[in-house]
């Protein structure tokens, strides 16, 4: 039952981060009210297992190792984003990609000071998961997370929080990763020509996703598939689409999918009316 009902409540979850995605192109507004979705489904899931507490050590680990650890990643995730975009420096690329690339370090020296931890979760071990991922056992030997002692012991082990940070650390250091070459490749692109080098994407995921899926209807670019040419003009207007699929559904389902196709339209009627004048 409980992880049924959280399968349903991560899938929530996930399309509450997709749609404020596309609603909130404000990046620090997106990400304060992406950390107050991820409250509000930690939350749920926490009194849902209050009511359905997990009964075995075996549904114990399954819970605090599979499961309470995808929700808690994404509230830390995004409180990462958050941290990381208000600290960001005002400047050229090269200091932002300095900047980018110094919390790369802080990432790579996280994981080296929980290595031991990090190997296991990687090798998908398990000798150890009665002593990380049941309640109540603490073992001094094993590098058990402090803070576990300000914890609600019944919704945590000693390292459940702890895996839940290696789990966002990995989505931030793909995050960083991906805005570092993004970078050089908007400077590579300036180096070549300067004119060439201020052409960012400035509407929204949304209208951009519209023109893609117009593109490929209407084979503007021949025979290519879809994700190639998302590739393409993620790469060209430096700008990341996400999950367009899941997009393409949001758009789907709205009273009007072609909000900017049309405005777009509007706007060049008009354009040609002021040029007939």
């Amino acid at each position: 039952m409980l992880t049924k009902f959280s399968d349903r409540l991560y899938a929530d979850l996930n399309r509450d981060l997709n749609a404020l995605a596309l609603e909130e192109d404000q990046l620090i507004k997106r990400y304060e009210r992406s950390i107050h979705a991820c409250i509000k489904y930690l939350k749920k899931l926490k009194d849902f297992c209050k009511v359905n507490d997990p009964g075995t050590p075996a549904e114990e680990i399954q819970f605090f190792k599979c499961i309470k650890p995808k929700f808690k990643s994404q509230l830390i995730y995004y409180q990462s984003l958050l941290n990381l975009e208000i600290r960001r420096p005002v400047g050229d690329s090269t200091a932002i990609a300095d900047y980018l690339k110094n919390e790369a370090k802080v990432l790579h020296h996280f994981f080296e000071c929980n290595l031991s931890f990090y190997q296991y979760v990687r090798t998908r071990a398990t000798y150890l998961d009665d002593y990380y991922f049941v309640r109540g056992n603490y073992d001094v030997y094993l590098d058990p997370d402090q803070c576990v002692i300000d914890f609600d012991p019944s919704f945590s082990t000693t390292h459940d929080h702890k895996l839940a940070q290696v789990l966002a650390s990995e989505m931030l250091q793909e995050y960083l990763q991906l805005a570092i070459q993004r970078l050089h490749q908007k400077e590579a692109i300036i180096v070549t020509d300067v004119e060439l080098g201020d052409f960012d994407w400035r509407q929204t995921k949304c209208g951009l996703i519209e023109l893609i899926y117009c593109w490929h209807a209407t084979e503007a670019f021949g025979k290519k598939n879809l994700k190639s040419i998302v590739k393409f003009i993620e790469k060209v207007f430096n700008v990341s689409l996400g999950n367009f699929y899941d997009t393409f559904d949001w758009l789907s389902s709205r009273p009007s999918p072609t909000t900017y196709i049309d405005e777009m339209k509007a706007a060049f009627l008009l354009r040609v009316q002021k040029r007939l004048k």
